[in-house]
């Protein structure tokens, strides 16, 4: 089996898939109006490029928290609700076209990202993506307990994560240089529409460039 690997946010889609929902989880009172807006700073930061690696934990830990006693179905009700209303129209197709070539192929496509679980299980059923792997989030009797489950699923941890496939001959799409560690896993290198960062290291090591 070969498998190729693709980010969501900038790589398959033109956002921040979590940024975009903010405000479908405040207007239907899963979050508050404080909450939404930390949240904004934050996504804001990593977009500049800004955010330390030392803090990701940190601030995915306080996102978990906002979350605290939603009831997961109800959740997950509005996320889908949210993806399938609005990824059609944000879609980077030059990078769906790639998907959908791996997928003809018969690869085995898996969708990774830091995200939460909720938002890509979404974007994984939209995308018609059989497997995915992101940041989990902790549950017990239906409900969020505020706490992860396990580390957020980012920079060397996604190679944690990925170390039972098989990764001969695979592939990885993704814009962002915190993935430069799974990159460097796969066999085949794709850069999209990447950040300063991953598009000076993808120049200078040969690496595929999609814009």
């Amino acid at each position: 089996m070969t498998y190729v690997f693709f980010d969501l946010d900038k790589t398959l889609i033109n956002g921040q898939s979590q940024n975009l929902l903010l405000n479908a989880l405040y207007k239907k009172k899963i979050i508050s109006f404080t909450t939404m807006w930390k949240l904004r700073l934050f996504f804001l930061k990593y977009k500049l490029n800004i955010v330390p690696e030392t803090e990701i934990s940190r601030i995915y830990t306080a996102a978990a928290k906002a979350l605290k006693g939603a009831d997961v179905a109800y959740v997950q009700k509005v996320v889908r609700a949210f993806v399938n209303a609005e990824f059609a129209d944000i879609q980077n197709l030059r990078a769906v076209e790639e998907l959908e070539k791996h997928i003809t192929a018969g690869k085995q496509v898996v969708l990774i990202s830091a995200a939460f679980e909720p938002v890509i299980e979404a974007a994984a059923r939209f995308f018609q993506i059989p497997e995915y792997i992101s940041t989990k989030l902790a549950i017990k009797d239906g409900k969020y307990t505020g706490e992860l489950d396990g580390v957020p699923n980012y920079g060397e941890q996604k190679i944690k994560n990925v170390e039972y496939y098989n990764l001969e001959g695979s592939s990885t799409y993704s814009d962002h240089h915190s993935d430069i560690p799974l990159f460097l896993k796969t066999t085949y290198r794709y850069a999209v529409s990447p950040t300063r960062e991953l598009r000076r290291y993808a120049t200078d090591h040969g690496w595929f460039i999609i814009e």
